[in-house]
């Protein structure tokens, strides 16, 4: 997979050993067709047009409904202050922002066997279909493994989202099992399938 990483404007370099890193300002991490870079202020503009629509938020589990705008300040002003030790940031197409790939720590659940990294995603309706969501998620992780000592990554989807199980079937996640999630914008518990990642599964399934 070919993932290059740009600092401060510097031509990017095939790196096909060395990992991916993100900076808190500079750096980007850049696959074949998109840059991953971290959120900054005026970020929340382009997330509410591309959020508050709910065929993106309904198969979450947290954001409110009908989301706003001061909404999407709270997420980007939590960011950049660092909140629930969150990395990564947003996922860029030709400079414009398209969605959103992070991971934050979170504590032992019914949804999550032990406290660790979760990883999180979503991608702006106008770009389904092209597989920028497995491209962003793939670069991300690589990067994530690389920085952080966890051998696992969590992550899961409502059973109704097969979408993103299928991306995370692609990317090894393997199924921990199912429990009953809150889900906030359906204003209902629905069936949640968990799932997780090793840092060996991750790199045989993903040729690392």
């Amino acid at each position: 997979r070919d993932v290059r990483i740009s600092r401060g404007g510097a031509p990017p370099r095939p790196m096909s050993k060395a990992m991916p890193t993100i900076g808190k300002r500079a750096n980007e991490i850049r696959t074949a067709r998109l840059v991953l870079r971290p959120l900054r202020e005026g970020d929340d503009t382009r997330i509410f047009a591309l959020f508050a629509n709910w065929n993106v938020v309904r198969y979450l589990s947290s954001p409110p409904w009908p989301y706003a705008a001061d909404d999407a300040r709270g997420f980007v002003n939590s960011r950049l202050n660092g909140d629930n030790d969150a990395i990564g940031g947003a996922i860029t197409l030709e400079g414009a922002l398209i969605g959103i790939t992070d991971a934050i720590v979170k504590p032992a659940s019914a949804v999550q066997r032990e406290r660790g990294y979760s990883l999180g995603y979503w991608l702006g309706e106008p770009y389904w279909g092209n597989g920028f969501m497995s491209e962003a998620a793939r670069a991300f992780l690589t990067y994530l493994f690389a920085r952080i000592p966890d051998d696992t990554i969590y992550s899961g989807a409502f059973r109704e989202n097969a979408a993103s199980l299928r991306i995370q079937d692609k990317l090894g996640f393997t199924r921990d099992g199912e429990a009953m999630l809150f889900a906030n914008p359906q204003g209902k518990e629905m069936p949640h399938v968990s799932t997780s990642v090793t840092r060996a599964r991750f790199a045989s399934a993903n040729g690392k």
